[in-house]
């Protein structure tokens, strides 16, 4: 076995089966969906054995699900949700295995805003999140200010594409954002909640997560702007932080 996987520590070896059992369970799902959609008319011998194929395939992928479903509930499920609700960067800056403890919670954070902002499917990446939060603090942003830090872990989300294949509907107030730009708004506002000190509550957290949503979509154009310049991308996170 190769030293860096014999040095994982459980957390950090988690991280890849949770991506894996997520992708599995998506893939069925997205494949559930196309298979919802009527067939288009045909000679009826062969539609009769599309039918017939498409059925055994929904068959196939239930039991697919079923097993997903259960590691998914072994590996995934757990009773952290509160604590990583409550977590903010300065928090998770001086806790052991940070990254790890920084993906699970931008996980929760990141999942609920693109939920919020009409999303409708899409994959989250624990072990693209660990490994942006630990390039930007490596990039020595971290000895600078919490502002530099948060510019520098954005940069790094949308760098290595931690959310991707997304499919949007109207959000809540009933406007609809492209992929990209659900993307980019959806990381810029978990950036946002992350700086904001908050109570030790979920029903709180989720709270200011929404505003910190509602603000960062409305910063869309800013932030197209801002992106790929760390030092404007900081001023504009340090701008609104503490309007939220």
């Amino acid at each position: 076995m190769p030293t860096s996987q014999r040095n994982l520590s459980p957390s950090a070896a988690r991280l890849p089966l949770k991506d894996a059992l997520r992708m599995l369970r998506f893939t069925v799902k997205r494949g559930r969906t196309l298979l919802d959609k009527p067939l288009a008319p045909g000679p009826s011998p062969i539609s009769g054995m599309a039918r017939a194929v498409l059925n055994d395939f929904d068959q196939i992928a239930d039991r697919v699900n079923d097993v997903a479903a259960g590691l998914s509930r072994r590996f995934l499920d757990t009773d952290e949700s509160g604590r990583l609700y409550s977590a903010t960067l300065a928090d998770i800056e001086n806790i052991g295995e940070a990254e790890i403890v920084f993906a699970q919670a931008a996980y929760h954070g990141l999942t609920r805003a693109l939920r919020h902002l009409g999303t409708t499917e899409g994959l989250v990446s624990e072990v693209r999140m660990a490994e942006a939060y630990k390039a930007a603090v490596q990039s020595g942003a971290a000895e600078k200010d919490r502002f530099a830090l948060a510019a520098a872990l954005m940069q790094e989300l949308v760098k290595r594409g931690v959310v991707r294949d997304l499919l949007s509907g109207s959000t809540e107030e009933g406007d609809c954002l492209t992929e990209t730009d659900l993307a980019k708004v959806a990381i810029f506002a978990l950036i946002l909640w992350f700086l904001v000190d908050r109570q030790d509550d979920e029903d709180d957290a989720e709270g200011l997560l929404l505003t910190c949503c509602d603000m960062a979509r409305a910063l869309k154009s800013d932030l197209a702007e801002s992106l790929d310049d760390a030092e404007r991308l900081q001023d504009l996170i340090a701008a609104y932080v503490d309007k939220i």
